[in-house]
């Protein structure tokens, strides 16, 4: 096992010394990940050793919201290519970024190089909503203390983690950024232990928003720290749906949670026994893919409630609650056709729906039934590639706001109820979700997706597995998917041998083509899930997604 102190990361891995260089074109040797199973908790993520510091939080004596925040730490650390407190996310706590006090919705159209200010750069970068998030959660539902949290991290952080596949690779993806400044990684602990030692405010107060402030300016950014200053979190009621014999929760606008449950209520109308081997498995393919088309056409009237008139109530709408919409989900169920159709069928105004991208999802449950779905992320890989003197890696969540007069690569209108406004957060495919039996009420399963906007698609098809088709929590992440989102194309994994993921078979596909699909066939789609799912007998298990090498769960 090859250990790197974060302060050596650019030093060692950039310039191809030391530790990349004797590992560098080795394969993973994982086959397959198991599930881990115990009485007491339970964290899936997408980095072993953060899994374990969550669990091993919860010996200390915390439950999963402490568990959950430290694991989310580790992955900042370990995994900053694509999350970290630079960024913000989803529980069923709203932290998404939000816009600048001064940002416009032309900002990005009207620079000099539009196509990069939306990714690279100040003008990409969105006030983070990570520590407000995270300082929530805490205050309403931690046991340990706020310092206690922090200190796996900042340990791994100081003195060494593993140096993994995954980490490996996006460092050099993102090394000509981070060699700008060998000894950011020292500042980064320094300030993970200023704000451990002086609680959430240090990051949106004083020397740390100031420092941030400056590097978005010096990028051509209008953040300033006024606007980290009012920044706040956001507690919204989830949207839910019963399915089956559940009772799902999921997260609301500007988040997709109700985009998943609106395509669950529309398929649930189909019976069957829904295993790999029934002979209708590729009819129920095809309704499932449909029910969620429609589900995405939904998507696109969506936006950030202090922004968008009524959207509660439209999620409402559109899930067929019990009293006022039971009817609408029965409409969508008879346009369910016997053959593909064209996006407008779908989607009639004909709307964009953004390809965003990156995050991180983890998800934790302990014994008394508490249970956490958590996604986080700063968008793209690296983010906006600005860093603070601080070591802070800063997002570009600005780049999931649509612009007026820009469609897409499909020749699809941008959406006006995702245009960008001052103070504003922008749409986001995250769909955490947590489960619970109809009967009991006790929890089911924790889980969600990264992936950027196949988070949806993957976060279903958990669901589906683990209700619908009876599966382990290590079979629900390790099993084939598809994903379409109204692109005109629908996509079908062939799967891994190293990985242990067998592929979509080919009659399904075959099937689907004589329908009308447009298929695609990829080895991987992109999407990586992760599962805490707790038994009618109280065993938590912890699966996470064989798709990242360093991935897996932990439970004790």
């Amino acid at each position: 096992m090859h250990f790197l102190p974060l302060s050596l990361v650019t030093g060692a891995v950039l310039v191809s010394l030391g530790v990349i260089e004797a590992i560098a074109g080795q394969s993973p040797t994982t086959t397959s990940l198991p599930s881990l199973s115990g009485k007491h908790g339970g964290v899936a993520t997408e980095v072993g050793e953060c899994s374990s510091i969550g669990v091993d939080i919860m010996k200390a004596g915390g439950n999963a919201a402490d568990a959950i925040l430290a694991s989310a730490l580790c992955v900042g650390t370990i995994a900053a290519y694509h999350s970290g407190i630079g960024g913000g996310g989803f529980m069923l706590i709203d932290f998404r970024e939000m816009a600048p006090a001064a940002a416009n919705e032309t900002m990005l159209t009207s620079s000099t190089n539009p196509g990069a200010s939306s990714v690279f750069g100040g003008l990409a970068i969105g006030v983070p909503g990570e520590f407000r998030g995270w300082e929530m959660l805490h205050k309403r539902h931690g046991r340990l203390p706020w310092h206690t949290i922090f200190a796996p991290a900042i340990k791994l952080a100081r003195h060494g983690f593993p140096l993994n596949a995954d980490l490996e690779y996006f460092v050099n993806m993102g090394q000509d950024f981070i060699l700008k400044d060998p000894l950011w990684a020292e500042r980064y602990v320094d300030a993970l232990e200023h704000i451990a030692n002086n609680g959430p405010n240090t990051f949106y107060k004083g020397r740390i928003a100031t420092n941030i402030a400056e590097a978005v300016f010096a990028q051509g950014g209008v953040l300033t720290t006024r606007d980290l200053e009012n920044y706040s979190a956001v507690i919204r009621k989830p949207v839910n749906i019963t399915y089956r014999n559940h009772r799902i929760f999921s997260t609301v606008a500007p988040s997709s949670g109700a985009v998943v449950l609106s395509a669950l209520k529309i398929f649930e109308g189909y019976r069957g026994n829904y295993t790999d081997s029934d002979p209708e498995i590729n009819v129920t393919t095809h309704r499932l893919i449909e029910a969620t088309q429609f589900a995405y056409g939904q998507r696109t009237q969506y936006g950030d409630p202090a922004f968008v008139t009524n959207v509660q109530d439209l999620q409402q709408y559109y899930l067929a609650d019990e009293v006022v919409a039971v009817s609408q989900s029965c409409e969508a169920k008879s346009k369910i056709m016997p053959r593909s159709r064209c996006r407008t069928y779908y989607d009639p105004a004909n709307y964009t729906i953004l390809d965003d991208h990156g995050t991180s999802h983890m998800a934790a449950i302990d014994e008394s039934g508490m249970a956490v779905s958590l996604t986080t992320t700063i968008n793209l890989y690296w983010g906006s590639q600005v860093m603070t003197a601080d070591g802070i890696v800063l997002n570009n969540q600005m780049d999931d706001f649509s612009s007026p007069g820009q469609t897409n690569a499909f020749g699809f209108a941008p959406s006006p109820s995702n245009f960008i406004r001052p103070g504003k957060r922008p749409q986001s495919s995250i769909s955490s979700s947590i489960a619970e039996d109809l009967v009991t009420g006790e929890i089911t399963i924790a889980t969600g997706s990264a992936g950027g906007s196949r988070i949806i698609t993957a976060t279903l098809q958990e669901l589906y597995h683990y209700i619908d088709q009876g599966l382990s929590p290590a079979e629900c992440t390790g099993h084939a998917r598809w994903h379409d989102q109204l692109s005109g194309v629908t996509y079908f994994e062939t799967g891994s041998d190293a990985l242990g993921i067998k592929g979509f078979d080919n009659g399904t596909i075959a099937y689907l083509r004589s329908l009308g699909y447009n298929t695609t066939a990829q080895d991987l789609i992109g999407s990586t899930s992760h599962v805490v799912a707790r038994a009618k007998n109280g065993t938590i298990t912890a699966a996470s997604d064989p798709r990242k090498v360093a991935a897996c769960g932990a439970a004790y």
